[in-house]
């Protein structure tokens, strides 16, 4: 259960929860988003988390964090902190830096992901990958790839479809590609009431590439066809972002609701976000 909760959460770029404050300006970053998300498995809730998303002109900067919750917490106390920047150009992302910070059972990890021009990613761990993990990807399946939070920021032209689409993603440790494909448009009133409106809803197929041990890619192979993704637009839907995730897993439906979005901005991070 603890690794279905993990991708789900990060397949959706999720964080804990925090109160609402007001945030200050930012002259490249002058509007944006939060989203407060659950996850629960088989009816149980497994994890919380929020994430912040700073959009202004041809940059992006996104901060996530999260963490175990409900009953499994008091077996397993975790969190992850992720933040990611770049640009955008057209329909894709370009990162520039992606940030990972794991504390389980108050043991810390960390991991820095730096993209020259090219695109290609230079890895810093702390405490260091071995040589087995360090050469389970090469450099020519990092080039050209997003980091998991970018991974479903999905920019959209001229009121495009954010479906039908390939995502190259590397985490640090794991190459792997996520196809999209449209299903259906969708209205939606997700968990608390945290989004009520339309949607498009997208499949979701994961293909590994390299990083993966064979018993994972069996399971992943398996499990491809399982998972959907409602998404939202913001930004005048010059931006989607995931307001539900649901994946079919041995113990049960795993569901990601956001619970509750918002603005960012002077006197209007505790405003509700309409929906558009």
């Amino acid at each position: 259960m603890r690794k279905i909760a993990i991708a789900l959460a990060l397949s959706a770029v999720c964080a804990l929860p925090a109160a609402a404050r007001t945030v200050e300006p930012d002259e490249d970053f002058p509007g944006g988003i939060s989203a407060d998300y659950t996850i629960y498995i088989g009816g149980v809730i497994v994890a919380e988390g929020m994430m912040k998303a700073r959009l202004g002109g041809e940059k992006y900067s996104l901060q996530s964090e999260l963490g175990s919750a409900g009953l499994p917490k008091k077996f397993w106390d975790a969190r992850w902190t992720m933040t990611s920047e770049g640009r955008v150009d057209g329909e894709r992302l370009h990162p520039s830096r992606f940030a990972f910070t794991s504390v389980e059972n108050e043991e810390t990890k960390k991991r820095l992901l730096t993209y020259d021009k090219t695109g290609l990613p230079q890895l810093v761990f702390d405490p260091p990958l071995s040589p087995e993990e360090r050469e389970a990807t090469q450099p020519f399946e990092r080039k050209g790839t997003l980091d998991p939070v970018s991974s479903l920021l999905l920019p959209v032209v001229a009121q495009g479809n954010p479906c039908n689409r390939k995502l190259p993603v590397f985490d640090g440790k794991r190459r792997y590609d996520l196809y999209l494909t449209f299903d259906r448009n969708d209205s939606i009133t997700t968990r608390d009431r945290g989004y009520s409106g339309e949607a498009v809803v997208c499949k979701v197929r994961m293909t590994p590439r390299a990083g993966m041990d064979k018993t994972k890619l069996a399971k992943t192979l398996k499990e491809r066809d399982a998972t959907w993704i409602w998404l939202a637009p913001v930004e005048s839907g010059r931006f989607y972002i995931p307001v539900r995730v649901q994946m079919r897993t041995p113990v049960g439906s795993a569901v990601l609701d956001v619970v509750r979005l918002r603005p960012l901005g002077v006197n209007t991070a505790a405003a509700s976000l309409e929906a558009n």
